[in-house]
């Protein structure tokens, strides 16, 4: 005789399933259909399964210059399958511009949205600011403040979604004004702010990472003694309390006097600094134990192409489960490739492991 499990179980047993699975689930009765489309269970796996299998996204996007990059914008969850390309803007651009995007889930309404500036290219003017909800599917114009400095975010800077809110490292382009901290904008309530770094990271060149649920810095610099380059050094720190820059604290000052190193990628939860070195591997590093080598590098030795490399988190979800198209993840990959930029050469993708 078969077993009739408790619903509570039940409910508890598949939100650690990966969002594969769930998808044939839905199809074993009403009942398991209705559970897994709705907003709790989405919410409850989202934090179920990711806890217990942390991963990154790792891509090396190796493509020439080009001044024209195409202007699609694709959602895309490779968990499900399913991509929603973004409507074009209804706005007028400025001309010889360059957009700054950022995305994340606004639990107030249910909804995913993406928030995109457009910035004029070596100018003072504010971004024109304009935000799409997956729920209606169109772009509303959004106003960026008067009373915010007039803050400009670099293109390829670093950015995370975190509490609610994107945040990317922005400086304050007032004439004879040099000063960095970290814009914010809420996705929920769709205002901007500011959070303040330590006073003396406000003139350095900085990437906001998170470690667990915490905001956190790194300023990557080089020594130089006596007019020559000595090795790489690294001064992180994490806001351990949301939007009180008085709980700036050091996690670490780490310097390697024999390697040269490029640009952190990320920072992992137990605080370890993924780093690309200069002949594309990628390395972790510990401020008490060194560094050992990361099994991953991208392949790609034409020095002749702009190469890049991003790390992020991943996490499977149930997003986009209703909306969208669904689509081979080959062919999503085909399409983003073009997104991208155009004259891509090479798109690299894969899943790392969060080591314990």
């Amino acid at each position: 005789m078969a077993v009739q499990l408790p619903d509570e179980l039940i409910v508890e047993i598949l939100s650690f399933l990966p969002a594969k699975s769930l998808l044939r689930c839905r199809l074993v009765c009403k009942s398991w259909l209705s559970l897994i489309n709705s907003t709790k269970f989405k919410l409850m796996h989202l934090h179920n399964f990711n806890h217990l299998n942390p991963r990154y996204l790792v891509r090396s996007l190796d493509y020439c210059v080009s001044k024209e990059c195409l202007d699609t914008i694709i959602l895309w969850n490779p968990s499900i399958r399913r991509k929603l390309t973004l409507p074009m803007l209804h706005s007028v651009e400025f001309e010889e511009s360059f957009a700054v995007l950022g995305f994340g889930y606004d639990k107030i309404s249910d909804d995913y949205k993406v928030v995109r500036l457009n910035y004029v290219s070596n100018s003072f003017i504010r971004p024109q600011v304009e935000v799409y909800t997956v729920k209606t599917g169109i772009w509303r114009e959004v106003m960026f403040p008067d009373n915010l400095r007039c803050f400009y975010i670099y293109s390829d800077s670093s950015r995370v979604f975190s509490n609610g809110s994107v945040h990317w490292i922005a400086s304050d382009r007032t004439p004879g004004v040099s000063h960095y901290s970290i814009l914010t904008f809420d996705i929920s309530t769709e205002l901007f702010g500011e959070i303040q770094v330590p006073e003396f990271l406000a003139k350095e060149f900085l990437m906001v990472f998170t470690v667990g649920e915490s905001l956190a810095v790194i300023h990557p610099c080089d020594l130089n003694f006596d007019g020559l380059k000595s090795g790489s050094t690294y001064l992180a720190m994490v806001m351990k309390e949301y939007k009180n820059p008085a709980s700036w604290t050091m996690m670490y000052y780490m310097h390697y006097s024999e390697l040269n190193l490029g640009k952190p990628l990320r920072l992992r939860n137990n605080g370890d600094m993924i780093v690309e070195l200069e002949n594309r591997d990628m390395v972790i590093f510990n401020h008490n134990e060194g560094y050992c080598v990361y099994a991953f590098r991208d392949g790609v030795e034409d020095k002749d192409f702009d190469c890049r490399t991003f790390v992020d988190r991943y996490q499977e979800s149930l997003a986009l489960l209703d909306v969208g198209d669904s689509v081979p993840n080959n062919e999503a990959m085909e399409a983003l490739m073009k997104v991208e930029k155009q004259g891509m050469m090479n798109l690299i993708h894969c899943l790392v492991d969060e080591m314990k």
